[in-house]
């Protein structure tokens, strides 16, 4: 964090001596690091020592924003599991790329409220344990407390932070190192959790969620480290940046595969209905779609309802075999769906029986079914219409 003074009227040629006149938590956070230049150059210095913070905000707003977009368009495919695991992978995008932000040191230059921006950090900082460990419990199905006590540790944390804020409107900075103890308390219990889930099942995903975890660990004790040391710079911030984006590419990757899962779900299922209303020899729907035709036929109006039935089936089958029956169904079949265009009202119903509910009516339909009998391969009953009521014709 940065405090900017312009220098008054007449400080040239003379020395610049900085104190902190009451030494507080907020001034020992402050860098020891001084510069002397203009604004504009002060400005362009600080922006370019905190491009990476930007960058890291814009790339997490981007994915994040991604991510709802495909939660929202596919909804209805995904399951509960999947749409939870997906709503805290985006709070989790967008609360550490707040937190990069504000750790940064590119709002000082564009506004002066400096506990506020300590604060909003503290806030986003104190959330991404819950966060991931959320993410790691809903994954490996694990309620038990050492999941939760990290969790709660951390929200209340928070809670003492914002009544801080609240009662005193400035941040406490006191609370940092017992964020940093919840966060080292976080790593321990989530290594335990996926190593026992790990032994247990073997899964896959459980690994590549361990070893997304092992990246986030080892960029998340190297910042304490750096922290700690007394090197209070941009490093810390920026290994811990690099932990958190090794951690979230993995877990972006794992997240995408649960949708192309649910989608492959969901298509095969789609295909499963298919089969379950589609004649697997003729390609035409079967009697279950008639039945469930025939249960909206009092929706329709002005449609005609065709029964056909095959010549010859029988003494096909009888003198040259059921493949050449079933040859003489499919030449029927790909004759009534050219007769009448649309094979969606085209249905198998029987043996030998077709059935046609066609959207034409008089000379058009007339015409069809004239057509049919002379290929001599089908007999139709004369075409009956009704305005909404289903009619048999035989």
């Amino acid at each position: 964090m940065r405090l900017f003074a312009a220098l008054p009227e007449g400080a040239a040629g003379k020395t610049l001596v900085l104190r902190c006149a009451e030494p507080s938590a907020l001034s020992a956070m402050l860098s020891s690091e001084s510069v002397l230049a203009t604004q504009t150059k002060l400005s362009s210095y600080y922006f370019r020592r905190s491009l990476y913070a930007l960058v890291f905000f814009l790339l997490c707003v981007l994915c994040a924003v991604e991510l709802g977009v495909l939660m929202v368009t596919m909804r209805s495919i995904f399951t509960p599991e999947v749409c939870h695991q997906t709503r805290v992978m985006i709070g989790l995008m967008l609360d550490v790329g707040i937190w990069a932000l504000t750790d940064s040191e590119l709002l000082a230059l564009v506004t002066d409220r400096a506990n506020l921006v300590v604060f909003v950090s503290l806030v986003t900082f104190s959330l991404t344990a819950p966060f991931v460990l959320e993410f790691i419990r809903c994954t490996v199905k694990n309620d038990g407390w050492l999941i939760r006590l990290p969790q709660m540790a951390a929200l209340v944390l928070l809670a003492a932070d914002a009544a801080g804020w609240l009662l005193a409107g400035q941040p406490m900075l006191w609370l940092l190192m017992p964020i940093h103890i919840t966060v080292i308390a976080s790593i321990l219990a989530a290594f335990h959790t996926l190593m026992v889930s790990y032994k247990k099942n073997h899964s896959g995903e459980v690994r590549n969620i361990l070893l997304a975890f092992g990246a986030l660990a080892a960029g998340t004790l190297l910042a304490l480290a750096t922290f700690y040391s007394g090197y209070r710079d941009r490093t810390y911030a920026v290994c811990y940046c690099a932990g958190l984006l090794g951690f979230l590419v993995m877990l972006g990757r794992i997240v995408l595969h649960r949708i192309r899962q649910a989608s492959d779900e969901q298509a095969q299922l789609e295909n499963y209905k298919n089969l379950a209303y589609v004649d697997s020899l003729t390609g035409l729907f079967n009697y279950t779609a008639f039945k469930y035709m025939k249960s909206r036929w009092p929706e329709r109006t002005d449609w005609t309802y065709i029964v056909i039935d095959v010549n010859w089936l029988k003494q096909t089958n009888d003198q040259y075999g059921h493949r050449a029956g079933d040859e003489l169904l499919c030449c029927a079949a790909r004759c009534i769906r050219e007769a009448f265009y649309r094979a969606e009202d085209c249905f198998r119903i029987g043996g030998d029986e077709f059935a046609v509910i066609a959207a034409v009516r008089g000379v058009g339909c007339e015409g069809r079914v004239s057509r049919l009998h002379r290929s001599g391969l089908c007999h139709a009953g004369r075409p009956h219409h009704d305005s909404g009521r289903a009619v048999h014709g035989s």
